[in-house]
């Protein structure tokens, strides 16, 4: 029987060496490129969670079913007296901040931005709710009585000026908070169905939230006339707090997310922001901006004054 020689043996494991590299080659390939797609498909599920949570609060802030015999508020524009449609609620529907806001836990009415540029957005919407009892003829009108967190705001939460008409006003705020465990940042609410107003998180791995807002010409119209980049903006329209909200029509926003684990070598080194600029990284987490627009459906009248 003839052997094999030096030469051929020498030969056949090169090749099988060959083979066994491009077969590593291609399962480590295949394992990347599923890490990424599995990392990017998750941030695509989680940002579409929030995105649909927040959305569904901004459009219903300032909401009110107009009603007859209610008392209308009024309110002065450009000198004017003006009457809102007749409604229980007529105070200020929305209210943000750039940084954050200064406390969290405080009325909405003594809600105050906090200074510096470092934090991540935050807001607040408010809206009338459905009463519990059955007795409204209006209940299949309104939306339910529960917050963010679907916690139940009492009926009697807030009263309508002299006419004494007890309503639940619900109210949600959200924010991004850093994770006291998990070294994240997460999408929390906080709502006023708890009367600490007690934030919860809601969604992780949400790295930044950003506002701007479409605003009309005045507090009655509800075409937008131009798009401003921050709640900053909103505040110097160059009227009171409650007259330049009452102008906001539509919310752009924009959540940053992040990978829930590093991705491949390089994969997260350069993303787009909310601005749309490109930012380095090098902590190797994957980043994306995913964006939405709000019409704020509900939005009628005027804000007259805050109750």
């Amino acid at each position: 029987m003839r052997g094999r020689t030096l030469v051929e043996l020498l030969v056949a494991i090169t090749l099988g060496v060959i083979l066994m590299g491009v077969l590593i080659a291609t399962y480590l390939s295949t394992g990347v490129s599923s890490r990424q797609v599995t990392a990017i498909s998750r941030m695509d599920e989680d940002a579409a969670v929030a995105l649909n949570l927040i959305s569904a609060q901004l459009r219903m802030a300032g909401f009110s079913v107009p009603r007859s015999g209610v008392a209308p508020a009024s309110a002065l524009v450009d000198g004017v007296q003006t009457l809102p449609p007749d409604r229980n609620f007529m105070g200020l529907g929305i209210r943000a901040c750039d940084a954050g806001f200064e406390k969290s836990t405080v009325p909405f009415d003594e809600l105050a931005c906090a200074s510096g540029t470092s934090g991540t957005a935050a807001f607040s919407v408010r809206y009338e709710g459905a009463k519990q009892d059955g007795k409204d003829p209006y209940q299949y009108l309104l939306p339910l009585n529960e917050d963010c967190l679907s916690q139940a705001v009492k009926d009697d939460q807030f009263t309508m000026g002299s006419l004494g008409v007890a309503y639940p006003l619900v109210e949600s705020r959200f924010f991004v908070v850093s994770g006291s465990t998990r070294g994240t940042a997460d999408l929390a609410c906080a709502g006023n169905g708890n009367a600490a107003l007690t934030r919860q998180p809601m969604v992780q791995n949400v790295q930044e939230m950003r506002l701007r807002f479409g605003v009309a010409s005045d507090d009655q119209s509800s075409d937008v006339v131009q798009y401003l980049d921050n709640a900053a903006g909103v505040d110097a329209l160059g009227a009171d707090q409650v007259q330049n909200w009452s102008r906001v029509v539509t919310v752009r926003l924009c959540l940053l997310m992040r990978g829930a684990e590093p991705g491949p070598a390089d994969a997260g080194d350069r993303y787009l922001d909310c601005d749309g600029g490109e930012v380095s990284a090098s902590d190797g987490f994957l980043r994306r901006a995913y964006f939405t627009t709000v019409a704020l459906r509900n939005r009628g009248g005027i804000a007259a004054t805050a109750p």
